[in-house]
């Protein structure tokens, strides 16, 4: 009688774990709130791994977004999820992958790659007249983890290829622009680099919480730059004797 209850604990027990394994994804989705900004098409596979054909962030999509469990960073005491979204050869839509991490100390990322149009960042600013970006975003991020007031630690470098921006009829081409980024003290420091042809940009940008932020540094026109883009810097004031437009703000 004894090995019978005890079988019969046992198969439960494994008929619990088969139902949690292929437990189906869109039942455990459908019961999260999301808030009107952002919303899931169809819902396939399981919660351990699955996809989504498209995800609306406000007026960006994703397409294609798959997620898989990795199991071997039980070994690092992290829950890890492996995301992959959209496709290599479609560059006017965004497309990228990343590891979402969740350990003792917190929520973090790593080995975050993607990949979209400058353009629909610019479309999502509250902009007083029309503005278009030309080029392609990229951001290739080491880790980043999450801790107060914004990072605890933070290693990446996001680059701004073909940078271009069409405004009030007139075209500026800027060149490659780059941003490397780190964290102190808290807080996400980017170290903002243009090119010797179009924009010469040296600035340090620091985000200190979510409400404060500053930005100083210099920019300049390159030994390339067009005259468009030299009457726009003058803009800014009086340069120095390097030629170059001081830049600095925070709030």
């Amino acid at each position: 009688m004894k090995q019978w209850i005890n079988r019969i604990i046992w198969g439960l027990f494994f008929y619990l774990i088969f139902l949690i394994v292929t437990l189906p994804a869109y039942l455990l989705v459908s019961r999260i709130e999301l808030g009107d900004q952002i919303e899931l098409g169809n819902v396939s596979g399981t919660i351990w791994s699955g996809q989504i054909d498209q995800v609306r962030v406000d007026k960006t999509i994703l397409k294609d977004v798959h997620w898989a469990y990795n199991f071997s960073q039980l070994l690092t005491a992290q829950l890890a999820v492996d995301v992959t979204f959209g496709h290599p050869r479609k560059i006017l839509e965004p497309q990228g992958s990343a590891q979402l991490r969740y350990g003792l100390n917190g929520p973090s990322l790593a080995d975050v790659q993607i990949k979209l149009p400058a353009d629909l960042i610019v479309q999502q600013l509250d902009m007083p007249f029309k503005v278009e970006a030309s080029g392609l975003l990229e951001a290739n991020i080491e880790q980043a983890q999450l801790g107060e007031p914004v990072c605890q630690s933070l290693s990446g470098q996001v680059d701004w290829k073909l940078a271009g921006v069409n405004a009030m009829k007139t075209n500026f081409s800027y060149g490659d622009i780059g941003a490397n980024l780190s964290c102190d003290n808290g807080a996400v420091v980017a170290k903002v680099n243009g090119n010797p042809e179009q924009l010469i940009l040296d600035i340090n940008a620091r985000l200190n919480t979510y409400q404060s932020y500053s930005v100083e540094g210099y920019i300049s026109a390159g030994s390339k730059a067009s005259k468009d883009l030299q009457a726009a810097l003058s803009y800014l004031g009086n340069p120095d004797n390097q030629g170059r437009y001081l830049i600095k703000f925070k709030q």
